[in-house]
């Protein structure tokens, strides 16, 4: 579990349980892996926590007053699909979580939970959150790059960007926390027009344009070189 809790204690979870005994002592031990372990007694304070916090991941109890897990579910997926979730549920509740199949859940537990489970499942929760990690450049905590998709995404919204757009953001990504020189950026986003028409002007105006559409403070001046990109690490 040694590689699990290296990997999870970058990451912050939501846990959502109704019963204080239960809700106490499932609190304390993600708390031995996990970087923030954010609390809520039922689904309203969920997703409460859910828009202030925006969790990495969310562990919900499906029997919760106000909200049940599943409706919490499904409201962080109708505009989220990275966040991990896992279900804790009753036997009596696993209909309705194979009728869930669009809340892409990362596992479901059946109450009460035995610690074997509990480990592996907090296992399969690292390797996602790694994997999907390992995809993503994080620029904010609703801003990433997809590094094979080579776009831009607002939670799990394109963000449009014209090819010039594109090819400056891509080219400071792959210099991440390292400054890209003006010339740099002449060669690789104007190409073959470099020599011709193309000023430090040019350059300044593109990077005002793609500014406004990246969280603020992402990329910095350079005076009298160029700019640097940086992002959540």
């Amino acid at each position: 579990m040694r590689e699990t809790k290296a990997i999870l204690s970058r990451y912050s979870v939501l846990y959502a349980e109704d019963e204080p005994s239960v809700q106490k002592s499932t609190a304390e031990y993600l708390q031995r892996y996990f970087k923030a372990v954010y609390i809520a007694g039922d689904g309203e304070e969920a997703l409460r926590l859910y828009a202030s916090k925006r969790p990495d991941a969310m562990i919900l109890d499906i029997a919760m007053p106000s909200i049940d897990g599943l409706s919490v579910a499904r409201r962080v997926r109708t505009r989220d699909r990275s966040t991990v979730i896992v279900m804790l549920t009753a036997f009596t509740d696993t209909e309705k979580l194979l009728q869930a199949t669009e809340l892409q859940l990362c596992k479901y537990l059946v109450k009460p939970v035995s610690l074997v489970d509990f480990k592996r499942t907090l296992k399969k929760m690292a390797q996602v959150l790694d994997e999907r990690d390992a995809r993503y450049l994080m620029l904010d905590a609703s801003y990433r790059w997809d590094l094979r998709a080579k776009r831009l995404l607002h939670g799990d919204t394109p963000v449009k960007l014209t090819p010039k757009e594109a090819a400056l953001l891509e080219l400071f990504v792959a210099n991440l926390n390292r400054c890209v020189s003006y010339a740099e950026i002449m060669a690789t986003v104007w190409e073959e027009h470099v020599d011709s028409d193309v000023s430090i002007e040019s350059v300044k105006l593109q990077v005002h344009f793609l500014r406004k559409k990246l969280p603020a403070d992402t990329i910095h001046n350079v005076y009298g070189r160029g700019y640097l990109l940086k992002a959540k690490m």
